[in-house]
């Protein structure tokens, strides 16, 4: 099979493999400008959404061919997962590698993969509101810019979640905003927190999904 016979099969598979009619966990317009002008790196999560969502491959297909997208589209502020487990970021190269070929006759910028921080909550049973769940172990988590990626509890539904790193007082000492996505049977969270400026010690991670209540889990900062 030729190149192009090869490019084209695998532009087909991404254009109709995949399909979500529902778009369901789809980035905004904004994402989808950033990675169709590849502002974006290699190991952005979004890009492994892309690869398994036809419709936004779609989309971001029709952006690249555009000639009008205007600098100020690119400029809005928008929230973003900026890290995704390292097992996810051979998959999102790939895509994006792709990406680079149909846009960019330059060599492709080669990202370097950084291990993320991997919190498996499934050991903790469902915990709600302001009891914190207790399995006897602890989470932990370093003072640093880290890609965390945190595996739900079984049964956890996918959709946007408010995370935030609660203090004795359950005060937030972090908040955040992060979408989690149902892959190999798992529900998970990619994201990248800043604990650079919390004090070392014990925390709580809380998790809340709209309009369930909050989940609670034992967190340690070193």
């Amino acid at each position: 099979m030729s190149r192009d016979d090869e490019n084209k099969s695998l532009e087909n598979v991404l254009l109709h493999g995949n399909p979500n009619p529902e778009r369901i966990g789809c980035p905004d317009r904004e994402e989808l400008i950033g990675l169709a002008v590849r502002v974006r790196a290699a190991d952005d999560p979004l890009w492994l959404h892309v690869a398994e969502c036809s419709s936004c491959y779609a989309d971001v297909r029709q952006l690249q061919r555009r000639h009008d997208v205007r600098a100020e589209e690119l400029a809005r502020p928008t929230w973003v997962m900026l890290a995704a487990a390292a097992a996810l970021v051979l998959a999102a190269s790939a895509t994006w590698y792709w990406f680079s070929l149909q846009s960019s006759n330059a060599p492709p910028i080669v990202a370097k993969a950084v291990p993320a921080k991997v919190l498996d909550l499934r050991p903790y049973a469902v915990s709600r509101s302001e009891t914190v769940a207790t399995p006897g172990i602890t989470l932990t988590l370093e003072r640093t810019v880290q890609s965390v990626v945190l595996v739900l509890p079984v049964a956890s539904a996918e959709g946007e979640y408010l995370l935030r790193i609660l203090d004795g007082n359950l005060e937030a000492k972090l908040s955040s905003r992060a979408s989690a996505i149902l892959q190999n049977g798992d529900t998970t969270i990619a994201n990248e927190l800043d604990l650079s400026v919390v004090p070392a010690g014990r925390y709580t991670l809380a998790l809340k999904r709209d309009p369930e209540d909050w989940r609670l889990f034992p967190v340690e900062v070193k």
